[in-house]
């Protein structure tokens, strides 16, 4: 995981063809079920392969096996248009979750470390709608992956990666258009996740 190359190569392992593989997840389906008022919404959603039960983070004490209990890649996108946000929801075990979490950590940092082309976004909150959130960004609008993002939440042990593309029909011209953009996500996404946890309908209001 050197490489923002590397790491869409883990999106392959989410397969169309176990689309039906695995069963409703109560703690991955408020990920699942988004739509928000400038006509984003989700327009994919494949299960994690059942012959995938780990996934590799490259630490300080080299490379280790995170292991996962379930998990989805969601796609977003806009009418017509190719897809904006790829996330990858996976559910890791109660048991030591905190030394796994640590070890996604480290391995997002390897990931700063190993790109000379992105850099870590150290002027964001660290909670949003009381996810834990790390992120990174490209340092110019090029390539096809934008950003990275990471959303911890601690109750459920589920961990999200969100990574924000660059499509070719995109208006996204400027660092600027792209910071606007994906704060614009990241906080419709969290409290769209944080409504259905809820029972409430985002979007809508009494």
């Amino acid at each position: 995981m050197a490489s923002l190359r590397t790491v869409l190569a883990v999106l392959i392992a989410f397969s169309p063809v176990v689309a039906a593989a695995q069963k409703e997840n109560p703690a991955l389906r408020p990920y699942e079920s988004c739509s928000f008022p400038d006509g984003l919404s989700v327009t994919d959603v494949q299960p994690m392969p059942p012959d995938v039960q780990s996934r590799p983070a490259k630490t300080k004490q080299g490379e280790k096996s995170v292991p996962l209990l379930a998990g989805r890649r969601i796609t977003f996108a806009y009418p017509g248009a190719d897809p904006y946000v790829s996330v990858k929801v996976e559910q890791l075990p109660p048991d030591n979750y905190a030394l796994n979490k640590r070890y996604l950590l480290e391995d997002f940092d390897d990931i700063v470390a190993s790109d000379k082309g992105v850099a870590k976004n150290t002027t964001r909150p660290a909670r949003i709608s009381a996810f834990n959130v790390t992120g990174l960004d490209r340092k110019a609008i090029s390539g096809n992956t934008l950003g990275i993002y990471m959303l911890m939440d601690d109750t459920t042990h589920v961990v999200s990666t969100i990574y924000l593309l660059n499509p070719k029909q995109s208006h996204i011209k400027t660092i600027e258009d792209y910071t606007r953009q994906r704060d614009t996500f990241l906080y419709n996404y969290t409290r769209c996740i944080r409504n259905n946890q809820n029972g409430v309908l985002f979007g809508v209001t009494k």
